[in-house]
């Protein structure tokens, strides 16, 4: 399946996981970064990582685990393992989003291409 180029992508390329729904939502361009066909579907948080080469899988860990457990921002370039093309590299920006009792309720984060 070809994929629109990743300039397409910049900006907008955003996805969510909403930990009390336990729902995902990602935006069409989300599935172009990753070049996932989107009728696959979003991946879950925890089959996120799949998606990375071996080697970046920890550092996307760290940045989740700091942004659940702390509710920091996370901010990191991983690479996407891309089926039939170059893996590309990905700017992952985002941040948990707090409920009313200060505990984290859902994370959300925008891919950038990289390069």
């Amino acid at each position: 399946m070809s994929h629109p180029p990743l300039a397409a992508a910049r900006e907008t390329a955003a996805v969510e996981w909403d930990l009390v729904r336990d729902t995902v939502r990602w935006s069409p361009e989300a599935y172009q970064v990753l070049a996932r066909d989107p009728r696959l579907g979003p991946l879950t948080l925890d089959q996120f990582p799949s998606y990375l080469v071996p080697q970046d899988r920890p550092l996307l860990c760290r940045m989740v685990t700091e942004a659940l457990v702390h509710g920091r921002p996370l901010d990191g370039v991983v690479r996407v393992h891309r089926p039939e093309q170059p893996d590309a590299a990905v700017h992952c920006t985002g941040r948990p989003r707090l409920g009313p009792d200060g505990q984290v309720v859902a994370l959300k984060m925008v891919l950038s291409p990289v390069g």
